[in-house]
This record gives structure tokens, sequence and C-alpha cells, in this order.
């Protein structure tokens, strides 16, 4: 997700709470061709297909059955997630001049019968999972906003906490004071790179404390908390964490720098931050810098030692003159011939100086996840901890220093792969551990956006020109994400969110499962004549009529639970049972 998507995102949940309340990495798909009955299996109440697999605690739990791990439902049985980000509204205006908010407004009259309408209309999509950025009119939660109005439609769901976003700003004051982003304090002539988004001092005592007040005090959170259809809590969102992108060791269109290299050329202070709105820092110290520091001093004991390894001319581990040119280790902003200008692949790095900028990126990674993890097991104990949605972006692969550390704090990462390349390495990487995936398809042609061009990531998102081939595109990718296997025979992927439930006006993109009119992609809502829907709801009113992209949706999602109860089940086969 980028930019104009977290912003699409924004005025969609400012939308929301007005009324009570990037993209990621998608390499080319996998392809799957078997069939599978479109029958709907029974389920329990959580969306789970009737194979126990667990003792029941109450709780959603994760399990390895055989070689393939699986998400497990609070009565104990299979789940495979199958998630959708983003369910909520936008209010941006459209080319109908009007808003999709404004249209659901006086469509359902209440955004509490919008949330349950909408958790149906899922339900029988064949999807189990509002994913992050979901408003909680759609969660099977009492309102955290007052009332005693709960969605009686119940979708398991996921919690999110922005930490890196939202603690930059304090927001909330959920912390002492707002913690600093160590990208804003580089030196632009240094940092040549995209500056538009920001990486987290972790190691500043304000980074716990945010975490720590938003578990405690967050109304949603608490809301959700209370819910046995919450699946976990989710870390983080990955796009507010430059350098937890790809690295180099697999070909992407983008590459983010290496968060050592940033902390070693940040300043060592900083008074203010206007482009997150801090005007003046009560304590101007940048922690992850003296984290650094203290790594190499630890390692090496003296000054002439480290300045030994690395070719380099600092006079102590402390300033010397200040940053940006004075002579010291904290002083140091990126303009000494041993720390090179390739930000990203530290190409031009004294070798020693890169070895310690790799491991102590593993120490950054491992303050990250331990901090966040510990915290959502201490407030939510219980509940699975989920890393940040999502790595190996971009169709290429996170560093192997932020996997391991991710693998050890983590119940669950969030990673795309669809290479086998990048499914092996995240596995050798991480470790064995739980994934989910992140697709996304569009195709504007045949949508309420096809007076646009969609040109944002056209080289890691599948572009189709109609529904139907959309649809094609998200068998291939769901199906290759189910039959995912290490090469050490692992079925690691529990499951798949799709980006999104409306289309992204910011983005000029086709990626919803309904248009800004509520009108679902099924060949008959998404139509110019008027008409209803199987409940009654008022459809049509379109510019054109667009083709069925839900319905080999459905079936695409029916076809994972027959297949996952095939597989975990012994004798039993769907294709001949039906059932």
């Amino acid at each position: 997700m980028r930019p104009l998507k977290l912003a699409a995102m924004a005025a969609a949940l400012a939308a929301l709470t007005a009324g009570a309340w990037a993209t990621l990495s998608l390499a080319p798909p996998r392809v799957a061709t078997e069939t599978a009955p479109a029958v709907s299996l029974p389920l329990d109440r959580f969306g789970g297909i009737p194979v126990r697999v667990a003792e029941p605690n109450g709780y959603f739990q994760v399990r390895k059955i055989g070689n393939r791990w699986v998400f497990v439902t609070p009565e104990g049985n299979a789940f495979w997630m199958l998630g959708v980000f983003n369910v909520s509204v936008t209010g941006s205006i459209d080319d109908l001049k009007d808003s999709q908010l404004n249209r659901v407004r006086r469509k359902y009259g209440d955004l509490t019968v919008w949330g349950m309408h909408t958790a149906r209309r899922l339900g029988t999509w064949g999807f189990n999972t509002a994913a992050e950025y979901s408003a909680h009119y759609v969660w099977p939660v009492v309102s955290p906003y007052g009332g005693r109005w709960e969605n009686p439609e119940k979708l398991a769901f996921n919690g999110l906490i922005r930490v890196s976003y939202y603690g930059l700003r304090n927001r909330g004051n959920l912390a002492p004071g707002p913690f600093k982003d160590l990208i804003v304090g580089t030196d632009p002539a240094v940092y040549r790179n995209w500056r538009g988004n920001t990486t987290p001092d972790v190691f500043d005592p304000n980074f716990d404390a945010y975490v720590d007040g938003v578990l405690r005090n967050d109304r949603e959170l608490r809301a959700a908390l209370a819910s046995p259809w919450l699946i976990g809590i989710t870390i983080d969102d990955s796009d507010n964490i430059v350098g937890f992108g790809p690295g180099p060791d697999i070909a992407a269109p983008r590459l983010h720098p290496h968060i050592g290299w940033i902390v070693l050329v940040t300043n060592f202070q900083q008074t203010s931050n206007p482009q997150v709105g801090v005007a003046a820092y009560s304590d101007p110290k940048v922690y992850s810098k003296y984290a650094l520091r203290d790594f190499l001093k630890s390692k090496y004991g003296s000054i002439a030692t480290l300045n030994k390894a690395w070719s380099s001319t600092y006079t102590t581990f402390d300033s010397d003159g200040g940053w940006p040119s004075g002579r010291g280790l904290l002083d140091e902003s990126g303009r000494n011939r041993w720390v090179g200008n390739d930000d990203g692949k530290l190409s031009t790095t004294a070798p020693a100086a890169a070895a310690d900028l790799d491991a102590f990126l593993y120490e950054y990674a491992k303050q990250y996840f331990s901090v966040t993890a510990v915290r959502v097991r201490q407030h939510a104990p219980g509940r699975l901890v989920i890393g940040p949605a999502t790595l190996n972006a971009w169709g290429g692969l996170t560093r192997k220093e932020i996997l391991r550390a991710a693998g050890e704090s983590l119940d669950i990462l969030q990673a795309t792969t669809r290479r086998q390349d990048v499914l092996d390495l995240t596995a050798k990487y991480a470790g064995d551990i739980p994934l989910i995936g992140w697709t996304g398809i569009v195709a504007n042609a045949d949508s309420a956006l096809w007076r646009y061009r969609y040109e944002i990531s056209p080289e890691v998102t599948p572009l189709a020109h109609t529904q139907n081939e959309r649809a094609r595109l998200y068998r291939g990718v769901v199906l290759g994400d189910f039959n995912a296997t290490t090469s050490a025979g692992v079925k690691p992927v529990v499951g798949i969110k799709f980006w999104s439930y409306t289309d992204s006006w910011g983005e000029r993109g086709n990626w919803g499962l309904v248009t800004f009119l509520d009108n679902a992609y099924d060949g008959k809502e998404a139509v110019r004549r008027p008409g209803s829907d199987a409940w009654g709801y008022t459809t049509g009113g379109e510019e054109r009529d667009y083709g069925d992209f839900i319905s080999a949706v459905r079936e695409t999602n029916q076809s994972v639970l027959h297949r996952l109860r095939d597989e975990i089940e012994p004798g039993h086969d769907s294709r001949k049972t039906g059932r």
C-alpha cells in the first residue's frame, strides 16, 4: 500500500467516525487448474470446516496438521482464512458527484444496517474474515461508542494497532510523548531515496509506551477483545516502516533502504518534526542511533579497533563537533567514504561496516517485534499476534534479519510468497511459521473506474480486462497460495486477504468487490438497470453494465474449503461426495 491508498483508507475511516465511528506485492500467480464442487460446506459458527483438529479453548489458534499449518476456531475446527481488507466505505466524491458514504446512508438508513448486510454479503460470497481496516460496524461486537447494538451477522475479524503511524504523532496522548522518525533526521543531500514515509525509532521509550497505551485504551480494540470472533491482533502496517519492504536478495521494482544504514546516518538528535506535526520534542535523543553506538562499543571496545575494522577515522563513539560534520560516530551523516552512498545494497559500504549494519538490523527488528508482541500478549492473552501487513512487498523479499526477528516473536507472519524462491527463503529465515498472503487484482476497463487506466503498480499487480478474467486470476492466486509448499514439504499459508471491499477512488483502481454505488461486481447488481438484491435492497444505477467477478470468487472460496477438508480428514473426497 502506498500513500494514496493510505489516504483513501484514512478518508474512509474518518467518514465513518463522523457517522458514529501500497501497493503491497503481488508477483505472477501460480496457476491452479483443478476443479472442485461449488456446493457449500457446513461450517461451525466461526466459519471453520467440521473437522476437529484441536481442543476448543475459546480463542482462535494455529496448529500444524501433518505438513499443513491451519487456523483453529474456538470450537477446535480447521479454518483457512478468506479475508477482505478495508470492509468500509469511502467518503470521497467520485465521478457521479457523490460519495459511497452518502449513498450507503440513503440505502440502508443507518451504518449499523450497512454493517449487518455487508457481513451477510461477505459470508454468501465465501469470505470468512473482515481483515484490517474494516469498520467496527461489521464486527460482531457491542458498539464501542455507546448503545447495546451488536452485529447479529457473525464474521471473524482482525484487530489492528497502527503504532508506527499514530505513535509518531502520539495520537490520543497514549504515551508521554511521540517517538521519532529516523528518515526525517537524515540529510536529503545524502539519503536521496523516497522520503514520503517513515521509519520509527523503536528504541525510544515512547515506542513501547505507545504500544502499551493503545492496547490499554483504544475503545474499538477493547471492544474487539471481548469477542470470540477476534482472530488476533495485527501489530502494524509495514507501509509505515520503510525498510521492512524488499531487500536486494530478490529483484523487485522497488528496493527499500537498509534500516541499519539509516540509523548510522541519521541525526542523533531531533528537536521537531513538522512532517508529522510535532513542533518540539521534550526529549530530542534519537535512541536508535545510541543503540547502534552501544552495539558497536560493546563489540569493538575501543574506537581505534572500530576504525581498523571499518577503515574509518572517528575520534570517539560519541559526538565530536556535532552532526552532520563532526568527527565522532554519533556525528556520522553519510558523508564519509566508508559509509558509502548505496542505502539499499550497501555495495559501497566498507565490508566490515556493512556486516555490522546487518547485525544491528536484526537488533532493531528484534526490538520492534519483541516490544509489540510482548505488549499484545500482556493485554490480549490467548490472542494470536500477527505481523505487519505485509512483508515481502513488491514481489521481493524482506531482508533476512527482519524475517528472523519476526519469526522469533510472532504467531503468524504476513508475507507474500508467490515465487518458490521467495517462499523457500522466507521459510529459511523466519522459520516454520504460518503465513498469510495478500492479493489484489484490477480490471478498470470493466468497472466503475472505466475512465481511468490503472498505472500505479502494474509491474506487480495483475491487470485484467474484464471481471471474468479478474476472477480467473483470483482463482489462480488463491489456489496457488493454498497449494504452496516449501522445499522442505511444509504448506505454511493459512489464508489470504483480498484488497479490498470497495474500489479505490484515491488510486482510481478497481480493487473492490463492490462499486461506489454499493453494487456487487456479480453481473447483476453493477448494471445500469435498477433492481434489487436477494434482501430487497436497491441495486443498479451504474453508468455501464459491469461483468461478474463474485460468482467465480464464491466458487474459488468454496473450493479451498473442500480441498482443506479432503486433505486433513482421512478418507474424505469432496469430488465423490459433493459435500
